[in-house]
């Protein structure tokens, strides 16, 4: 860590919030972060497994990881969540992962989308969950990192304030479940696929990265509010079983 990150909030005793000083600085961190978590997994397992989010903030930490020295052919990275449109649309960060990380990908890199159905909703996430258990041996696989954002409404993965999905994906048994869209006045206004809480805690290490003011605000204002419905953010710290960093930058 340089000297730039550093300590701003204990949000809780396991959260805590790294400052930096621009939006490369801290996109450098994430990206040195997982690229050693993913050589200790190689290390001690032979191979590696992660997640990651999609938008506009990971894109040049996925550019910046092909630069490290990784045997990649031996990792594999799958989605934390995805929005359910065909695989080339602009709005899919399949798209988007998938060319950000090309020079990984020609070298070996796996990438598993949560995308595996354009036609019905519920088989894409049957056939999701599948590919999941094939990482794990059969059993629900554990990552060795785990790459998330946060939205303006403290919405994580695909789960949002007010929406049903938080009856059932803190609690379900099930690795992935399909996300049905709003009305369209509030988010999400695409239907999605998205990993349940109990699959993404299964992850070594979980870490958000977040920009601007306003995010920083509203994860200090909803991280106490563990009501999934007003605060989705809040209810995941509460019951995250490892600690959790934030790198966050203007």
């Amino acid at each position: 860590m340089t000297e730039a990150a550093q300590k701003i909030a204990d949000l809780t005793p396991s959260v805590r919030v790294l400052s930096f000083a621009d939006k490369a600085e801290a996109g450098a961190y994430v990206a040195d972060q997982i690229a050693e978590a993913l050589q200790q997994a190689l290390d001690e397992r032979g191979q590696a497994v992660w997640i990651g989010c999609g938008g506009t903030t990971p894109k040049p930490v996925y550019e910046r990881l092909n630069e490290a020295v990784l045997d990649w052919s031996q990792i594999t990275l799958a989605q934390v969540d995805e929005r359910w449109v065909p695989t080339d649309s602009p709005d899919s960060n399949t798209r988007m992962m998938r060319e950000a990380l090309t020079p990984a990908i020609d070298a070996g890199l796996t990438l598993e989308s949560l995308t595996q159905d354009i036609h019905d909703q519920q088989h894409c996430a049957d056939k999701a969950e599948a590919i999941l258990y094939d990482l794990g041996g059969g059993k629900a696989p554990v990552f060795d990192f785990a790459l998330l954002g946060m939205g303006p409404d403290g919405h994580y993965a695909s789960i949002f304030p007010q929406h049903p999905i938080n009856a059932e994906v803190y609690d379900s048994p099930r690795l992935v479940l399909p996300v049905a869209a709003s009305d369209g006045s509030i988010e999400p206004k695409l239907p999605r696929i998205t990993l349940t809480v109990s699959c993404i805690n299964a992850s070594r290490r979980i870490v958000f990265f977040i920009t601007s003011q306003t995010k920083l605000d509203v994860l200090n204002s909803m991280a106490r509010d563990t009501n999934p419905y007003t605060s989705p953010i809040g209810a995941f710290l509460a019951q995250c079983p490892v600690p959790v960093d934030f790198v966050w930058t203007a």
